[in-house]
């Protein structure tokens, strides 16, 4: 799991300035999720990630329990864009010293692939690459689980 505690945050990431504490309401699916900031309802996508949707079954469910298991009652986001449906589309931080990126441990986890289309970010095709490699989560088997994008374009 990638970890960030004091002092480990790169240069320019703003975390601890930019991150707001927020209560978990609710995990709607692989790659997003309803917070609760300051009293105010968000919906957050994750950012730089795409997980099987949910006619892809097991693999939706899978994602799903996952990230539920990883997110804690409280979380920080890292607000980094907002999508055409209007969501947050941020990264999710559990809270406390020791920092796991909720994005990044879906994707590490094969819970998750990297959205090619939305990411530049490195530890992303690091942590792709090692899952695929590993055939953890959804690259224990091919198909269009692997890439949401294409199940979603093929309209099924």
């Amino acid at each position: 799991m990638e970890r960030w505690g004091p002092g480990l945050i790169p240069p320019g990431w703003g975390l601890q300035l930019g991150a707001r504490s927020c209560r978990l309401d609710y995990v709607l699916d692989g790659d997003s999720m309803r917070l609760v900031c300051a009293g105010k309802p968000v919906e957050v996508r994750l950012y730089c990630i795409d997980a099987p949707e949910k006619g892809q079954q097991p693999w939706a469910d899978r994602s799903r329990g996952h990230l539920r298991e990883l997110a804690t009652g409280r979380v920080d986001l890292v607000a980094i864009d907002r999508d055409r449906f209007g969501r947050t589309v941020g990264e999710v931080y559990t809270s406390g010293e020791a920092r796991i990126s909720l994005n990044l441990e879906q994707v590490r986890s094969g819970q998750a692939a990297v959205y090619h289309r939305y990411c530049d970010d490195p530890r992303y095709f690091r942590a792709e690459r090692q899952a695929r490699e590993a055939k953890r989560g959804v690259w224990r088997r091919r198909g269009l689980h692997q890439t949401p994008w294409e199940y979603r374009h093929r309209g099924s």
